[in-house]
């Protein structure tokens, strides 16, 4: 869908209300359409997989172009485009401040698109002209280029393939099945929708690391935009970008997933499983040397006598210093054990064969059993077809219930139990610079709150590199002048973010378009405990002397020196806890084709296998019957592991 005119007009005006042409002193601080922004937004909008997002896009630009819309939030009987700053700042708090969600939602979207393409977009030099305003250097250089070490199935046309197992999906789930299967001597073809990238590949730059990598560029969300979902679209998947961070399953929620169904968590099985992982990811405390961020965190922890460890990580030779803060966008040492480097590079090694840029549609199944798949290639658009003896379907918690949806299973645990482990930020400025954007992906945490209802549910204290993206995505948004202010303090800015356990679940819907659509909002237990994790964020920062104090509410919610927690936590309860009210993101996506011991409760058997489908197993984090509790790339390989194991002795 091309954007009209008038729709490019009234875009530019909400790029540039935004972030506006401002001056500080002698120095001009460039518009966002100046940036590039405008540009940047058109491409994503134009690549985004599904028509109708698209088509919501223009038709929102069409409302907020007429004078209707703006005649209603208090502008006068004039187009948006034609009013001053002021007043357009008025029209578009009127909708961040809505009583409506879906008015809070659009301004969300917005806001996100807006401002992130504001500070990521390249500009005409290739250089972000505000990144010297704010004090950011940007990415660490490009590495020299390489040839890949993998070598992938080329596509010159229609294709037929034929194997034992066929992977959907090679991210922490599917990368450890190819790994497993071929290790047990079956003919394994591994078939990922992203590309393959590589270590030469990884140069932090943000905008280029969300489209490469991240799945729909990093600009998904639930369908009120009241949750931004991260998720990996590479060879490798999430293991690629995520934080290294390795918990092993809490023995507690092993139990409680085991008294649920799925009794294969509980047993020495799942254990062993866990051992092989982390042996095979290398995971240790040897690479957990704070940086600046997690100092100041571990500082205030300790000031309040609360709890704090140190993370154990899946790296080996990791330096920890400039580039490690933005192996978000991949690790350019090699240094991540991500998939790509372990299972994927084992299972390539013993034969099996690796397809990208593939979009399976659906499993073929014949009398009841799983018989291959069929997909599309991105790049040619030729159609590919797989015939395999099993299917194993890893391709993540969203995409995996369509799949099976599209594959023509009915089972009603499909796409339902879908957690979250929602996530907030609170923020501290400082007297000192930090350059929060350097050092150890993430350090150390706080476990201090982990139980708040006795059950196990509560939440934890973890920090994260701040690259511009970061801050954007939950900073608060008042007014032009507001904004570019929170974002030249950036390199003086620490984070804590605050990551729920979710008790609460949502739902993974299937489209007529036959692609997922998320619908999800916290429960009231899950915000309770927010709100307890808010103040808990604020109280660390606060012992860590930190100067100002601000959350990622959309409303402002802030506290100057000599801060006051008691009167952060007032403001917060006035601006509200409801959907688009708080800047909430998901890095952890679990829970939607859960394992369990009967079709009525759940998607899967307890070995994974569906129950509409013999040989069609699920083993990537939908299959968790309830959320992780701890950062779930350990739990999400074992599981694969268990399952692929369980399968392959079916097979041989």
């Amino acid at each position: 869908m091309a954007i009209s005119g008038s729709q490019r007009q009234t875009l530019r005006a909400i790029v540039d209300t935004f972030a506006p042409a401002t001056e500080l002193g002698e120095e001009r601080v460039p518009a966002g359409s100046e940036a590039g922004a405008l540009e940047a937004i058109e491409e994503a909008v134009a690549s985004a997989p599904r028509t109708f997002d698209r088509q919501q896009f223009g038709l929102v630009l069409s409302a907020l172009g007429g004078r209707a819309a703006t005649a209603i939030a208090g502008g006068g009987f004039r187009r948006f485009a034609a009013l001053d700053q002021q007043q357009r700042e008025r029209v578009l708090l009127s909708w961040a401040d809505s009583p409506l969600p879906q008015r809070r939602a659009v301004f969300q979207a917005l806001r996100k698109a807006a401002l992130t393409m504001t500070y990521l977009a390249p500009g005409a030099s290739g250089q972000n002209p505000r990144w010297d305003v704010i004090g950011y250097p940007g990415p660490p250089m490009d590495a020299p280029k390489q040839p890949h070490p993998l070598r992938t199935l080329p596509v010159d046309g229609d294709t037929d393939l034929s194997c034992d197992v066929v992977v959907v999906g090679s991210g922490a789930g599917g990368g450890t099945a190819a790994g497993v299967l071929t290790a047990a001597g079956l003919d394994v073809i591994l078939v990922e929708a992203g590309g393959y990238f590589a270590e030469s590949d990884f140069n932090g730059a943000e905008l280029e690391g969300l489209k490469n990598l991240y799945l729909g560029a990093g600009g998904i969300g639930s369908d009120d935009n009241s949750i931004g979902l991260l998720a990996g679209s590479c060879l490798g998947g999430g293991t690629v970008i995520n934080y290294t961070t390795s918990f092993r399953t809490p023995d507690e929620v092993r139990q409680e997933w085991a008294g649920l169904g799925s009794a294969g968590h509980a047993s020495p099985d799942y254990a062993a499983a866990m051992d092989a992982v982390c042996e095979r990811l290398g995971v240790n405390y040897e690479h957990s040397a704070p940086g600046s961020r997690d100092a100041l965190m571990k500082s205030g922890l300790d000031a309040l006598g609360w709890h704090a460890d140190f993370m154990p990580r899946n790296v080996r030779g990791c330096n920890q210093g400039e580039r490690c803060g933005f192996c978000g966008y991949g690790c350019p040492l090699g240094a991540k054990q991500s998939t790509l480097k372990t299972w994927i590079n084992d299972a390539a090694e013993a034969g099996a064969r690796l397809l990208v840029d593939t979009f399976v549609t659906r499993v073929m199944i014949k009398r009841g059993a799983a018989q291959g798949i069929e997909g599309q290639h991105r790049a040619s658009g030729s159609r590919i077809r797989v015939r395999a003896r099993a299917v194993v379907s890893a391709a993540g918690a969203l995409h995996t219930p369509a799949l099976l949806r599209r594959s023509g299973l009915r089972n009603s645990a499909i796409g339902s139990n879908l957690r979250l482990h929602p996530a907030t930020a609170v923020w501290g400025v400082v007297d000192e610079r930090l350059d929060p954007w350097n050092g150890t992906l993430q350090a150390v945490y706080s476990d201090q709150h982990r139980d708040l209802d006795g059950q196990g549910y509560g939440l934890k204290y973890e920090t994260a590199p701040v690259q511009p993206s970061i801050l954007v995505g939950f900073g608060p948004w008042r007014s032009g002048r507001q904004h570019l202010e929170m974002m030249r303090e950036i390199s003086h800015t620490a984070v804590i973010g605050v990551l729920l356990r979710d008790k609460g679940s949502g739902e993974v819907r299937t489209a007529r378009d036959g692609m997922p659509v998320v619908r999800y909002h916290l429960s009231d237990e899950d915000i309770a405990h927010a709100r307890v994790g808010i103040e808990g964020a604020a109280k660390i920062l606060e012992a860590a002397g930190a100067q100002r104090i601000f959350t990622s509410h959309s409303k402002m919610v802030d506290t100057h020196g000599p801060v006051r927690v008691e009167e952060l936590m007032r403001r917060a309860d006035a601006a509200g806890f409801g959907p688009a009210q708080v800047g909430w993101y998901s890095f952890h996506i679990m829970g939607s084709a859960r394992m369990g011991s009967h079709p009525t409760s759940s998607a899967t058997d307890p070995t994974g296998q569906t129950w509409e489908a013999r040989d069609l197993v699920v083993c990537d984090g939908s299959a968790f019957p309830t959320s992780s509790g701890v950062n779930p790339m350990i739990s999400i390989e074992s599981t694969a592991y268990m399952n692929a194991q369980a399968l392959a002795t079916r097979l041989t």
